[in-house]
């Protein structure tokens, strides 16, 4: 179990360091109440991938994500629950991150339970956690290196096998959606691909990922044998709030550490 949170912590910690480090906007996007709803498109049009995470986010002024993982591991009993919101207004020069990890054993008993968020407006950053707030000022070749991060690091969502399904709106923003299925998981590993389901939703303008969800079960045997053991894994993600206003300002215990400091 331990080894399968790190690899779902190093997926959220790609998406923060894609999103929130200081990316330029470069391209708009309609406000909500200027979109119309799509035509029909023929069913035959060729599928296509969303850009890279910091490139697509790199594309708005603002936005709201919201990225969660759920993980249910047979041999431990315990199930994982992290939930990531990640928000940017580049404008205010602000950004947001909140993570939430909630472990959970038999009977839903409590394992752990952490709950970190960031705050970062122009150079002043502020961490809390357990209630108590820290406020730093983040250095010029420290910014710097953010912005490098969030350039040089891509996430990328797995998709295989993609088939165009129609165009919806969604958040506001014309899209495309597709349905996926993963097929290549467990090849000569002897664990069977129980289900690996998924769908995913591309703004028309930017190729950008706007809504994706995957749903998987890993066996290492037949159903109902009761030597196999699996993992079921749960993921989805969405982008809200994209190009309308996000409000990021310091909570008062933030507010409270800057003024101790002084």
């Amino acid at each position: 179990m331990k080894s399968r949170r790190g690899i779902v912590g190093l997926g959220l910690l790609v998406l923060i360091v894609g999103s929130a480090c200081g990316i330029s906007s470069q391209v708009g996007t309609p406000a909500a109440g200027d979109v119309e709803t799509p035509t029909s498109e023929p069913t035959t049009e060729a599928p296509v991938l969303p850009v890279s995470i910091n490139e697509g986010l790199a594309s708005l002024d603002s936005y709201r994500m919201t990225y969660t993982t759920d993980v249910f591991d047979s041999v431990t009993r315990e199930r994982s629950v992290s939930t990531f919101v990640v928000a940017s207004d580049a404008d205010a020069d602000a950004s947001y991150n909140r993570t939430e990890t909630r472990v959970t054993g038999e009977a839903d008993e409590l394992v752990s339970e952490d709950v970190q968020e960031q705050y970062m407006i122009g150079s002043q950053v502020c961490q809390v956690a357990g209630g108590e707030a820290e406020l730093t000022t983040m250095s010029d070749t420290a910014r710097v290196m953010s912005d490098l991060m969030s350039r040089v690091v891509v996430f990328k969502p797995l998709i295989e096998n993609p088939v165009y399904v129609g165009q919806d709106v969604l958040s506001g923003v014309p899209v495309r959606t597709y349905t996926f299925e993963v097929r290549s998981l467990g090849v000569d590993s002897g664990v069977e691909v129980a289900r690996a389901e998924g769908e995913y939703a591309i703004a028309a303008d930017g190729d950008y990922l706007v809504h994706y969800k995957l749903d998987m079960e890993l066996r290492t045997g037949a159903e109902g044998d009761p030597e196999a053991e699996s993992t079921v894994f749960f993921v989805e993600a969405s982008l809200e709030a994209i190009n309308q206003p996000v409000e990021i300002v310091f909570p008062p215990n933030c507010q409270a550490a800057d003024s101790s400091d002084g």
